[in-house]
């Protein structure tokens, strides 16, 4: 995965992702939308913990647990995908993606969604003694 050229950053220019084999722009959101959508993000990881701290004791949590975590999320992972891309053909892209290649672009939403992470880590490091 190439990284982008801080003009690249600075004048909003489309990723690309790769579904079918056929190149897509993928817009970055404008900071509004974007913290509208990182607010979804939240909603969906919260909801990790109860999904990944059950005990296969209990048949009916641990199958509801197993459930969530390898058909729920990926489907809802693959739902914030397209309400962030939401420029791109869901029903095209669906058609002709496979997993492998979700998992890729969805590593590039996130580093548009989340680039102030970053920076801010850098701050704490310069501000730590």
């Amino acid at each position: 995965m190439s990284e982008r050229t801080e003009e690249q950053k600075l004048i909003s220019d489309p990723v690309l992702v790769v579904f079918g084999g056929k190149q897509y722009p993928l817009r970055p959101l404008v900071i509004k939308e974007s913290r509208v959508w990182r607010q979804g993000v939240i909603a969906v990881m919260e909801k990790l913990p109860e999904l990944t701290n059950v005990s296969s004791d209990d048949k009916d949590k641990f199958s509801s647990a197993l459930t969530g975590l390898l058909i729920t999320m990926p489907d809802t992972v693959v739902d914030l995908f397209f309400s962030y891309a939401k420029d791109l053909d869901r029903d095209e892209i669906e058609a002709i993606a496979s997993d492998s290649e979700m998992a890729v672009a969805w590593e590039k939403v996130v580093q548009l969604a989340f680039p102030l992470l970053k920076g801010l880590v850098k701050t704490m490091e310069k501000l730590a003694p």
